[in-house]
């Protein structure tokens, strides 16, 4: 699916998402706006807990946060009867705020702080996801400070090389991430957790990527896991018997994706458990998945209005929307691929079916790539002719943002009937990665996020003004807040 389960066209040409039309949504809470879809993540969790419900195979799904947190988020996570993780104490204290349960929170992160580690400590989270040596011997330290014997789970690397992109490629060989099985430094880590007397190792954790499609790569990282483990308890004369094998199955951002679904990983993984067990003669109790976009990727849509539109001949033509880039980085430091449609003129659509758009016969958008076209009614030509606009006929535009870059593109070709100002352009999902990543870049404030489901709609975040960005300035020279520091000598700050 490319656009919520509960996408449809009404019988106005107007798309509507959990039984709201998005003009309407337009009108009261403005543009750019990113929607969530309730009833997509509820079935995406679903999903996963009915699918990894082994039996005989303990599991738990564990919401990667960092793929879009908010307290209402977090909120609905706890509702389903999701676990979470958080990579940061600013992710932690949102799920704390939402009144998650300390024991179901995990916590990641390649470079803790000590303030973080502490933070998560008196509030008795449930378990750490040690990445490194450093935070290993402080997290000792200060669990004993506290009479806690803390649960960890050490994430290794395991030298395996997702088919992603580079930036979202976490297990191979050179990662900033875990403690390599490449010389030995994974083994090093559990002898020194088994040494400390406020640590207790409870698994073995792993992440090799993001947005994975060629699943059969988990079968692999359950056999490098398991024979870890057996070589450890072997060795040390422990058991170690759960694992977590991260998150990173890929979602649908065009028609052309074909992902796994979760079931078939589901599928791959048990099998993989079962003939990894026996081949290096561990039992393994547990399992834990750490999924985060496949939960709320295409649960998101974000909606812009049109401005400026941009004809040049034989060359180029723009649709500049309301925002871009501060909305959604993802396009410039991925090279992400997104889908678009024209929301308050969907006359073209002919219908939206469990998420998938359907277009009538005449507009046969099959793909963005300009050199691709013979599909279409039009020539390339004439679909970048600002002339032609015949019934039936599609122009080749790039949707881009109001940035001061260059790269502020949203999508680089998309063909779409004629845009007019003041259209509202829907681009489907971004419920993954894009509020998370958002920035205030030439001033932009950030968007506001409402939730629907049902015919009604929530406002989950607001939508900062232009006081919210100078919040937290202070004025030239002003000395208030650092006055009775001691580093200070008060004659010598203005």
């Amino acid at each position: 699916m490319l656009l919520p389960i509960t996408a449809k066209k009404t019988n106005d040409d107007v798309i509507e998402i959990g039984g709201c039309k998005l003009t309407e949504l337009r009108n009261v809470f403005k543009t750019p706006l990113y929607i969530i879809d309730i009833e997509t993540i509820k079935k995406q969790c679903n999903e996963y807990l009915e699918s990894f419900n082994y039996g005989d195979i303990q599991s738990e799904i564990i919401y990667a946060s960092k793929a879009f947190c908010t307290v209402a988020m977090c909120q609905l996570i706890k509702q389903l009867g999701l676990s979470i993780d958080v990579s940061t104490g600013g992710e932690l204290f949102i799920a704390l705020r939402s009144g998650f349960e300390p024991e179901k929170i995990y916590f990641h992160g390649n470079n803790k702080s000590e303030d973080e580690i502490k933070f998560a400590l008196d509030y008795k989270v449930g378990t750490f996801i040690v990445d490194n040596f450093d935070e290993l011997e402080t997290l000792n330290q200060l669990a004993y400070q506290r009479n806690i014997k803390q649960k960890i789970m050490l994430r290794i690397t395991p030298g395996i090389k997702a088919h992603t992109h580079k930036y979202i490629q976490t297990g191979a060989i050179e990662s900033k991430f875990g403690f390599g099985l490449y010389g030995g430094y994974a083994h090093e880590a559990v002898n020194k957790a088994l040494s400390f007397e406020n640590i207790e190792l409870i698994g073995i954790h792993a992440h090799i990527g993001s947005q994975i499609f060629n699943i059969e790569v988990y079968d692999k990282l359950i056999d490098t896991m398991i024979s870890f483990i057996s070589e450890i308890n072997n060795k040390e004369k422990i058991t170690i018997d759960k694992i977590n094998i991260g998150g990173g199955l890929g979602i649908k951002y065009t028609s052309e994706d074909k992902p796994a679904t979760i079931k078939q990983l589901s599928e791959v993984v048990y099998k993989a458990i079962k003939k990894y067990s026996e081949k290096h003669k561990v039992s393994i109790n547990k399992v834990y998945l750490e999924p985060g976009r496949s939960i709320i990727g295409n649960a998101g849509v974000t909606l812009y209005e049109v401005g400026n539109i941009k004809y040049i001949p034989q060359l180029k033509n723009y649709i500049a929307i309301d925002g871009g880039i501060s909305d959604n980085i993802r396009p410039v430091l991925y090279q992400a691929k997104y889908e678009a449609w024209i929301a308050n003129r969907s006359y073209y659509i002919d219908s939206i079916r469990d998420g998938d758009v359907i277009v009538n016969e005449g507009y046969e958008i099959k793909d963005n790539n300009k050199n691709n076209n013979k599909n279409y009614n039009n020539n390339s030509e004439k679909n970048s002719d600002k002339n032609n606009k015949e019934e039936g006929s599609l122009i080749n535009y790039s949707i881009v943002g109001k940035h001061c870059e260059s790269g502020d593109v949203i999508i680089e070709d998309i063909l779409l009937p004629e845009v007019k100002k003041g259209d509202l352009i829907l681009v489907g999902s971004t419920g993954a990665y894009c509020y998370s990543m958002s920035s205030n870049y030439n001033g932009q404030p950030k968007n506001a996020v409402v939730a629907v489901e049902n015919g009604k709609c929530w406002l989950w975040v607001e939508r900062q003004s232009y006081e919210d960005l100078v919040s937290k300035d202070k004025k030239l020279y002003e000395y208030e807040f650092c006055k009775h520091d001691s580093l200070f000598d008060e004659k010598n700050v203005y």
